[in-house]
């Protein structure tokens, strides 16, 4: 039996995402994309509200002060979570993104992490 697809969550107005940028060097982003893989996976599972999860590599974003000393040295992630409610996001980010950002910390020392929520308009 394949295991289930994980659920896509049409992004129509009003969808909220959790936005999560990750800045990982080059040479460890195979280890951290399949530990990633799971991770997203368990996080739409477990977490109240947590409807699905997208993840994109993407270029090295310009402009960004706070990467322009990392010349070519890192790869780009984006973790997109579609959320329920705002509800769901402030619970979320009150009780457990807190410990999660710890843990993940704890084990990828190297991460640059940016966070941002956005709401589909149209």
């Amino acid at each position: 039996m394949s295991p289930t697809p994980t659920p896509v969550h049409s992004y129509s107005p009003g969808t909220l995402v959790y936005e999560v940028n990750l800045s990982v060097p080059r040479d460890k982003v195979d280890e951290y994309t399949e530990w990633l893989k799971e991770f997203t996976k368990e996080q739409v599972r477990n977490i109240p509200g947590f409807l699905s999860s997208m993840v994109f590599s993407q270029p090295k974003p310009y402009g960004l002060h706070w990467l322009s000393e990392e010349g070519n040295t890192k790869t780009y992630i984006t973790v997109h979570y579609v959320l329920q409610s705002q509800a769901y996001l402030e619970e979320y980010l009150a009780k457990q993104q807190p410990s999660v950002a710890s843990a993940e910390q704890e084990r990828f020392q190297f991460l640059v992490t940016s966070r941002r929520t956005l709401s589909v308009v149209f």
